[in-house]
């Protein structure tokens, strides 16, 4: 689970914005995801992350988009 300390940092370096639609949202719409899930050893390092907003880490995990 990542710190809130870290969420912060990420959510402050991507301008609090979606890397997928690139729209802006509040703080609690925004989530954090790893590219390289957690079984597959994927930390929550800057590197290994993206924000994306609620609806669009939802469909990153059910599989909506084929690629990152």
């Amino acid at each position: 689970m990542i710190s809130k300390k870290n969420k912060k940092l990420l959510l402050e370096l991507a301008n609090y914005t979606c890397e997928h639609c690139k729209k802006k949202f509040d703080i609690k719409d925004l989530e954090i995801h790893r590219i390289h899930r957690g079984c597959e050893n994927g930390t929550y390092h800057w590197r290994n992350c993206m924000v994306l907003c609620s609806k669009h880490h939802k469909l990153f995990h059910s599989g909506e988009f084929n690629s990152l």
